[in-house]
């Protein structure tokens, strides 16, 4: 396997080596990985549908668009990615958020097994029976572990003739305050199939100062009962309102998220300050709506970046018991985070890495609670291994005695590490804390 091979010619020659799929993590560790080898996994392209039409096996390079298209071909679907662009592994090894999860859980719930390079170049698979140490570790905190070349998920059929309707509301910032105290009351009833979706953004043909709050309902199921779900939200008197019906592979034009769209556009620089909450704070969310604004405002080369809200439905996670993966997050509800895009300019790092602290801290001590979640597979980088991987004692000890039992030398050690490898001697971090470490 040219994996094993690649893995054990780094390892004679005492070189780091990072695995690279669809090029879509933003760690702050990815830059500790010098004069090593990349091995790139967009080749493993195969998806085969099992005989019996339960399961699929997915190469380790697929992305999200090529698996949807497959499945869909055959009258399938399966959890994945909101964005064309990403691919299945990643995600998957952090949890994996998206649109079907409420009905049927995270990506990584899917996984049946995986086929895996661990750091000595041996392939293994991994799953429930074999290897199932490894199995919990990798649902929720595989980036540690090993390079997945192939995994097999479970697959579900598609109701004939089914589609998603849609609304897309576009709110001026004065509406904020009423429209997400509205969205914390729907939360409380938000069935199964139905998101809601948010984006504050830089819109200058609707306002040229501030920014607007573009607002999605995505419904499975028909338009009719969409729209009746979502009147409380008409009531608000939103500027304009698109709507729509469409086949789940169109979901992510949708929402903005396809391969021609902005986020899937590759030569710049992109940071996410992630935090899980489980409802608004309607008074933090107006602060951070006003601190975004100013800093649009502040810093034109910032006018690309986006405030991300994500309103999945949560059923189909919360179902699964939590001790039963690495995913450390089940009772949160939704995910926010700034996603700051601009050209390359060092002269700009700063000033972005000092609005998504400030931001993220105004959302954390709007919680009220001691604790901060951050989704892995957006990670910033300088977050605790508490905020990452989990509060509980237990989970930490498990991840590291993982650690020692598969990657003693941490060669896996570059996207947001349990450990950090004494090769590196990297500085502590902010919220690192020392006896986090081994």
């Amino acid at each position: 396997m040219l994996t094993s091979a690649q893995i054990l010619y780094a390892n004679r020659h005492n070189m780091p080596f990072l695995a690279m799929g669809s090029g879509h993590g933003s760690a702050g560790a990815l830059g500790n990985v010098h004069e090593g080898i990349q091995i790139w996994t967009r080749k493993m392209d195969k998806i085969r549908i099992s005989a019996d039409g339960k399961t699929v096996t997915v190469g380790g390079g697929v992305k999200v668009k090529e698996l949807i298209d497959a499945l869909w071909a055959a009258g399938k679907q399966t959890v994945t990615g909101a964005c064309e662009c990403v691919g299945i592994a990643g995600p998957m090894l952090g949890g994996g958020h998206g649109y079907l999860q409420g009905q049927h859980g995270l990506i990584s719930d899917q996984l049946v097994e995986a086929r895996m390079v661990l750091a000595d170049g041996k392939a293994v698979t991994v799953s429930q029976d074999s290897y199932p140490d490894l199995f919990w570790g990798i649902r929720g905190a595989g980036h540690n572990f090993g390079i997945v070349t192939e995994s097999k998920h479970k697959i579900y059929d598609v109701a004939p003739n089914s589609t998603w309707a849609y609304e897309a509301f576009t709110f001026t910032g004065d509406k904020l305050e009423a429209l997400y105290s509205l969205t914390n009351e729907m939360m409380k009833t938000q069935p199964a199939h139905v998101m809601h979706w948010g984006l504050i953004l830089r819109i200058p043909a609707i306002d040229a100062v501030h920014p607007v709050i573009l607002y999605f309902i995505l419904y499975d199921g028909p338009a009719s009962a969409e729209l009746e779900y979502a009147s409380p939200i008409h009531a608000l008197g939103p500027l304009s309102v698109q709507a729509g019906e469409v086949p789940y592979p169109l979901l992510p034009k949708v929402t903005a998220n396809g391969n021609d769209d902005p986020p899937c556009q590759s030569g710049g620089v992109g940071m996410l300050f992630p935090i899980y909450l489980k409802s608004y704070d309607v008074p933090a969310l107006r602060l951070v709506y006003d601190a975004f604004s100013e800093i649009m405002q502040r810093v034109p080369a910032f006018s690309n970046s986006f405030f991300l809200l994500e309103g999945y439905s949560v059923q189909g996670v919360q179902a699964i018991r939590t001790a039963t993966t690495a995913f450390p997050h089940r009772s949160q509800k939704l995910l926010l985070s700034p996603a700051i895009f601009y050209q390359p300019n060092s002269s700009l790092d700063a000033q972005a890495e000092e609005f998504g602290r400030h931001a993220r801290n105004l959302l954390k001590a709007g919680s009220g609670s001691p604790e901060q979640h951050a989704y892995v597979n957006y990670a910033h980088g300088d977050e605790s291994l508490e905020e990452v991987y989990g509060y509980e004692p237990w989970r930490l000890q498990k991840l590291r005695w993982l650690k020692k039992k598969y990657d003693r030398e941490n060669k896996f050690g570059f996207y947001e590490p349990i450990v950090l490898g004494s090769r590196d001697a990297l500085p502590l971090r902010e919220g690192r804390p020392r006896d986090a470490l081994l």
